[in-house]
């Protein structure tokens, strides 16, 4: 079976992350940072020019690491809320390290949607874990996302689709491509997720 074919449950993935953490010894960092390096690699066959919707947990932090890979200069980066170190270490760090390496994050605000028109969008808010409807400011970046002009690209599942069911909790992202970690998540299949998910790309975390 390739990984391609591999189907997931949200549990499942879970559970090939905690495996690779306790016994293998990977770090959840470098996972992350593998799992960046991929989303790039993707990103760049769209374009040349990135914006990074990022959230407070590990989805926005592969967004904001990806950010890095793409190249600072080449991407605006917005944050819908900042990521707490307590309950988000990694996601955390690498909000410091971009800001360390002199880029702006902007956190709480939405970007122009007309001034990046064409660039390549990408979706790093919420991740598999997601099993609340969306509201509120959660809710408008997902519509604003939808509304803006240029090439669409999730980080492992459309934001506001639930990973196991393929339901949209209030509003879901549209991808012309989804990069996914290890397998497919049953939610890309069932459900609202096939006319969310677009092209689905597997890709590997580095896992032996």
């Amino acid at each position: 079976m390739t990984a391609g074919d591999r189907i997931l449950s949200v549990a499942e993935a879970r559970a090939i992350d905690a495996d690779a953490v306790a016994r293998l010894g990977m770090p959840t960092l470098l996972l992350m940072e593998n799992a960046a390096r991929s989303v790039a690699d993707v990103a760049r066959t769209l374009g040349q020019r990135f914006v990074v919707l990022a959230g407070a947990g590990n989805n926005g932090g592969d967004g904001l690491a990806a950010a890095r890979h793409l190249g600072l200069g080449r991407c605006a980066v917005h944050l819908l809320a900042e990521p707490e170190p307590a309950k988000a270490p990694d996601a955390a760090l690498q909000a410091r390290i971009l800001r360390a390496a002199g880029a702006e994050l902007v956190v709480g605000a939405l970007p122009d949607l007309a001034a990046h028109r064409g660039a390549v969008w990408i979706d790093a808010l919420f991740g598999t874990g997601l099993d609340r409807e969306l509201r509120g400011a959660a809710r408008d970046w997902v519509l604003a996302f939808d509304r803006a002009e240029g090439p669409k690209l999730c980080v492992d599942i459309p934001s506001g689709l639930h990973g196991d069911t393929g339901a949209v909790l209030g509003a879901a992202c549209h991808a012309d491509v989804t990069v996914t970690f290890v397998g497919r998540k049953r939610g890309m299949l069932l459900g609202d997720g096939p006319r969310h998910c677009g092209r689905i790309e597997v890709v590997g975390l580095g896992l032996p």
